[in-house]
């Protein structure tokens, strides 16, 4: 034991944990693989790869207030979406006939019984787990979806989200020496969608939510306030298709609030009341 101690005492190098090693080498492998398997897919491009499933007789119509209508036959299935171009109107289609196929799967399934003859009583044999399906979740393509999904709400927000994997040979495509580092191009940023309908349940909601999904990414202008403390007034505005808004309010809230109310009461029809203006 003392012999052990100081041969280890002895020894300048640091103590290596080859265990720990291995596994965050192991831990990056993984986060690796996952990276290269888990590209984002919409949700025709999933349900495209899921064997099992057929899709046929896509039918895209314009609508006479704007955007698209996709109809989309899966599985003997029909199913409909709207969007504002034809790829976001099939797209929405096949999110939905994903939607059910996803919870179908993940639904359980009820056990088989059967029945085994002892003498003259039948006796009911429960079989749920000795003869119990393998497990056919796509989970890698319900991940892509699911990366999609996400990285298309960012970019709705307004935010620029990079490629998972830029191209290995960006700098032969651009002419340069393969040798030679180029700098990656930013991609440009992507305009927020233009949205024609109102959501569902738009009654209830808070215009000013109202507006943020209609119009992404918009920023209110702050003008001040005027008066005093008691009678004060907070004045915002905000530019909404080239044209320019404004309200008040005894609170910057307030007038916010009013804002959102003259935008989609101008723009989308709706017939929200102001409140606490002059």
């Amino acid at each position: 034991m003392n012999r052990n101690r100081r041969a280890f005492a002895g020894n300048n190098k640091p103590f290596v944990f080859g265990g720990i090693y291995r596994t965050r080498d192991k831990k990056l492998r993984q986060n690796r693989q996952l990276r290269k398997s888990m590209l984002p897919k919409n949700a025709l491009m999933a349900l495209n790869e899921v064997k099992g499933v057929t899709i046929s007789d896509f039918t895209i119509d314009s609508n006479t207030d704007g955007g698209f209508t996709a109809v989309v036959t899966v599985n003997s299935n029909q199913y409909e979406g709207k969007g504002t171009s034809k790829m976001t109107a099939k797209n929405a289609a096949c999110e939905k006939a994903w939607r059910d196929f996803i919870i179908a799967k993940m639904t359980p399934k009820p056990p088989r019984i059967h029945q085994v003859e002892m003498g003259s009583e039948p006796m009911d044999i429960n079989e749920d787990e000795a003869d119990a399906p393998d497990d056919d979740l796509p989970m890698l393509n319900l991940a892509s979806f699911a990366i999609y999904k996400l990285f298309a709400e960012w970019e709705r927000e307004g935010y620029v989200v990079p490629e998972m994997h830029p191209s290995a040979n960006a700098a032969q495509q651009a002419g340069g020496d393969a040798g030679t580092p180029v700098p990656p191009v930013p991609k440009e940023p992507k305009k927020p969608p233009v949205r024609t309908e109102l959501p569902s349940g738009w009654e209830t909601m808070h215009p000013a939510t109202i507006l943020c999904i209609m119009r992404p990414g918009l920023n209110y202008v702050d003008y001040g306030s005027s008066g005093d403390k008691t009678n004060g007034m907070q004045h915002l505005g905000i530019m909404v298709d080239n044209q320019e808004f404004h309200a008040n309010g005894r609170s910057k809230k307030i007038a916010r609030r009013n804002v959102a109310v003259k935008v989609c009461n101008s723009l989308f029809g709706t017939n929200f009341t102001y409140s606490d203006t002059t």
